[in-house]
Order: C-alpha cells, then sequence, then structure tokens
C-alpha cells in the first residue's frame, strides 16, 4: 500500500485512458511503482530513507499522470508547476527550493541537458538535478502547491499527507465517486482543484480520461461522448463560456455528476446548471475552498442547487466554520457578515517562500483564517460576499466589489468586474454598448457613488489557467 492509496485494490481497473485509446490498468502503476523505486534508488537520489522533493511540470498526459501519480504515492513530496512557465522562471522557481528529482514533458528535455536521465515514463522524462545539496525536508510535507497559477509565484503552500488523505476521502465522498465513473481531464494539475479530482479517483479506483483538449474544443466533447464520461468538473469561466455555446442544451446520458470549484460561480449559473441537471436526472455539485485547506471547505448538495442559489453550502465532515467580526469577535445570528474561519484536518501546514520553509512543521495548527466574508442563512447555510481585500469605501460607504459585480449580472444579465481603491471604481466590460446600461443602472440604485466611478470596455477579462480573475492585471490599468 503506498503513502496515499492502496492501487492493488483495484488492479485490473482501468486508471488512465488517453485521447487515442491507450489505457493504464492500476496494476501498470503498481508495476511502475516497483521499477521506479530500484531505479531511483541505483541513481543515488535517495539518502538516509527520506524522499527528495521531485519538481513536476504539469501536463494532461498519460506519462503525466501515471508518474505523478505513482511517484508521490511512494513518498516523494511533490512540487507541480504549469507547463505555461517559461524556462527563466522553471529555473528560478528550481533554484528557490532546489529539487533533487525534476519529471518533465520529453518535449522539453533539451532545456536540460546538464541533468543526468533517470528513467523515461511513456511521454515524460525523470532527470536528477545538479544542486551539491538540497534543503532538509519536513517529513509530513507532502505537496508544495502553488496559489497563482502560471505566474511562477515562489510563494506555496504546504500540504501536509494527512491534508491530502482527509481532502481525497472528503471530494470523494462528495461527489460519490465509486470505481465505476469515469471523469475527463478538464483542469490543469497545478491547480489544487486539478489535483484533488484526480487524488479521489485514485482512493475509489475509478477512472480518468486523459487529453490535452480543452472544454472549448470540439474533441473534447466527441471524446467525453465516446468514453461514456460520467463525471465533469469545472471552474466558473468555464461554465459560463459552455453556457454562451449552448453545450448543455442537450443530454449527456452516460454523464452523472458535475462539480464546480475555483472561484464563485454567478447565481443565474448557479440556477441554470441546477435546474438542468434536476432535469436530466444529474448531479450538480458547488464546492468551496482553498488552496491553504487543501481544496474543500464547503459544499452544497445537489438537492438545494435550486432552492438555495448563491450558497455554497454547508462545511464539509469532520470541518467546522466560524465567523469573525472586525475586532476578531464571534459573529452570531443569520445573514450577518463576518470573516469566515476554517477548521479541520485539510488545514494545510504553512506557505513557503524559500527553501528553508521546506522542513518547518505545521505552523496553523488546523485553523485558517480564509480572508473570505461571508454569512449563514437561517438554515445555517453558508454564502461568500466577497474578500476582505475586495472592499472599497466611497463616501463613508464600505462597498464589496463582488456586489457590485453580482447586481449587475443579476439585474442587467451583463459579466462585469469591478476594482478599485477607496474613492475609486471602475467597472470592467466586454462590451461598449454595456456602458451606458451600467452608467444608469449605478446612478439609480447606488447614488452615493455619484462620479466616484467609471466604466471601461477591455476585449477579455484577464483570467489565470484555473479561470480565476487576475484582479492585480485590472488594477493596474484602472
Amino acid at each position: 500500500m503506498g503513502i496515499l492509496w492502496d492501487f492493488e485494490r483495484f488492479t485490473e481497473n482501468i486508471a488512465l485512458i488517453s485521447d487515442s485509446g491507450v489505457a493504464v490498468k492500476y496494476q501498470d502503476l503498481v508495476t511502475l511503482g516497483d521499477e521506479l523505486e530500484q531505479t531511483i534508488e541505483k541513481s543515488g537520489c535517495i539518502s538516509d530513507g527520506n524522499k527528495p522533493l521531485t519538481m513536476f511540470v504539469c501536463s494532461n498526459t498519460l506519462g503525466a499522470l501515471s508518474g505523478y501519480a505513482t511517484l508521490i504515492n511512494m513518498g516523494f513530496p511533490m512540487l507541480p508547476a504549469s507547463e505555461k512557465l517559461s524556462l527563466r522562471m522553471r529555473r528560478e522557481l528550481m533554484n528557490i527550493y532546489r529539487p533533487r528529482l525534476l519529471f518533465i514533458p520529453q518535449e522539453i528535455r533539451s532545456d536540460y541537458k546538464a541533468l543526468r536521465e533517470i528513467c523515461v515514463v511513456r511521454d515524460y522524462v525523470l532527470l536528477k538535478t545538479n544542486y551539491p545539496e538540497c534543503f532538509p525536508i519536513n517529513p509530513e510535507l507532502g505537496l508544495l502547491i502553488t496559489t497563482s497559477g502560471s505566474t511562477g509565484s515562489a510563494k506555496l503552500v504546504r500540504q501536509s499527507w494527512d491534508n491530502l488523505r482527509f481532502n481525497a476521502l472528503a471530494i470523494a465522498d462528495i461527489l460519490n465517486i465509486s470505481a465505476s465513473d469515469r471523469t475527463i481531464t478538464s483542469l490543469s494539475l497545478q491547480y489544487t482543484y486539478g489535483l484533488s479530482i484526480l487524488h479521489a479517483n485514485l482512493l475509489k479506483g475509478a477512472a480518468m480520461i486523459v487529453t490535452k483538449s480543452g472544454a472549448m474544443d470540439e474533441e473534447f466533447w466527441d471524446l467525453f461522448e465516446a468514453e461514456k464520461v460520467t463525471c465533469f468538473h469545472a471552474v466558473p469561466t468555464t461554465y459560463d463560456m459552455l453556457h454562451h455555446i449552448g453545450i448543455f442544451e442537450e443530454d449527456f446520458p452516460d454523464l452523472k455528476t458535475m462539480s464546480q470549484a475555483g472561484g464563485k460561480l454567478s447565481t443565474a449559473l448557479q440556477e441554470y446548471y441546477a435546474q438542468y441537471a434536476e432535469k436530466n436526472g444529474k448531479r450538480f455539485v458547488i464546492m468551496y475552498g482553498q488552496s491553504e485547506a487543501t481544496a474543500e471547505i464547503t459544499y452544497l448538495p445537489p438537492e438545494d442547487g435550486i432552492r438555495k442559489p448563491g450558497s455554497v453550502g454547508l462545511v464539509v465532515p469532520g470541518g467546522k466554520i466560524s465567523l469573525i467580526d472586525d475586532a476578531g469577535y464571534p459573529v452570531t445570528g443569520a445573514n450577518t457578515d463576518g470573516e469566515l474561519v476554517y477548521s479541520g484536518p485539510n488545514v494545510a501546514m504553512g506557505y513557503a517562500q524559500k527553501g528553508e520553509n521546506l522542513q518547518l512543521a505545521d505552523e496553523w495548527n488546523s485553523v485558517l483564517r480564509t480572508g473570505d466574508i461571508a454569512h449563514f442563512d437561517d438554515d445555517g447555510y453558508l454564502t461568500i460576499s466577497g474578500r476582505l481585500k475586495r472592499f472599497i469605501k466611497i463616501a463613508g460607504h464600505r462597498i464589496s466589489l463582488d456586489e457590485i459585480d453580482e447586481m449587475i449580472i443579476r439585474e442587467l444579465g451583463i459579466c462585469s468586474v469591478s476594482v478599485g481603491t477607496d474613492d475609486n471604481l471602475t467597472v470592467f466590460v466586454t462590451d461598449e454598448k454595456d456602458e451606458e446600461l451600467i452608467k444608469n443602472f449605478i446612478h439609480e440604485n447606488l447614488m452615493f457613488l455619484y462620479d466616484k466611478f467609471k466604466i471601461r470596455t477591455i476585449a477579455n477579462f484577464p483570467v489565470n489557467e484555473g479561470g480565476k480573475i487576475l484582479y492585480s492585471k485590472l488594477q493596474e490599468v484602472f
């Protein structure tokens, strides 16, 4: 049995299927683990029985997923990095954390000609780095995950082995994942949501359809239907784009479960997909979480999707939520905003910003101040109101920028993104004809803003690979 999963429970089950039809069984992962253990041992990368840090350049291919799953299950702490990082940014990240192993696509092997090759895993290659010394690693550290996608930020979340086990089981149970399920790679692996779905599937012996095609590609949906996918997972911007092109105007008879995480889905779209699921006998599950909580904090049960629009639901079993005010005192009663504080076994160990941090013990002690503003309704269901940093104050009024955007899409059906500082609000749209509509709406409904706002049109809202809005990019030009 491995650190995270017991692949031998499902030896004859298919774990991974490529878009060309090549299958990898769980027995193949067991065999790969045996081979890697011998090869890596001979390479001299393991000293005193301690597994070294491995940097993994992510891609949705058979080699990537099978190698990653096998290595981390063998106890190698992993640092996933986006394949879209430039060579310079990859090297900078490596120099900060000094991984002993580097797991990369064969297509970028020439970027590392000086590094010795340990072995090949399909379209991936495992290399030994040439750092004279690597940083000591806390034995509880399992994963270093970014919170900023493809920016190459050195600030990483330190997730423990216990965090990963708890999170995988929680998501598998909430999504009702079983060994008969088939999921498709609609998410990037350097994001905690994408990895969490993979981890939950491996825990239950389910299959993952592996493709580099994205959800906006026609071949993605051809593969989706041909491989009889039962579970689909996506971030809000993906669901938004799929709604615009009408993908879910038809039924997919094999599809059973849809989930959404990685940001806030508009209330209108939440209702749309909840109604689609109810009409077609499927489950649509809203999940809310953060990398700092190893992905999941709350979930909205599918039966509540229509009656609780805008809510992120209930805390995951085993976790606890409280709200605090600006002074740190508990917020009691329904419909009163406070900062969301989460405690549970999936709260990460803390941050790492340099290699010396890899040996740190748990600094957060299972308690996370999320920085999100939220409130409970009369039934105890949670709604996220905004971010602490997504508030400004104009004419004495404390304004949630997220609430401004929610009002505009709810009342006008226009997607907008608001940024600002105190005494200055800018609302961005992608269609010039929407400017006048929003201007009139604000004048009629938010009169205290007077002339303290402006509206600008841009071609597209800047987003990261996980589909989250890059507010900092808009803040630079507002």
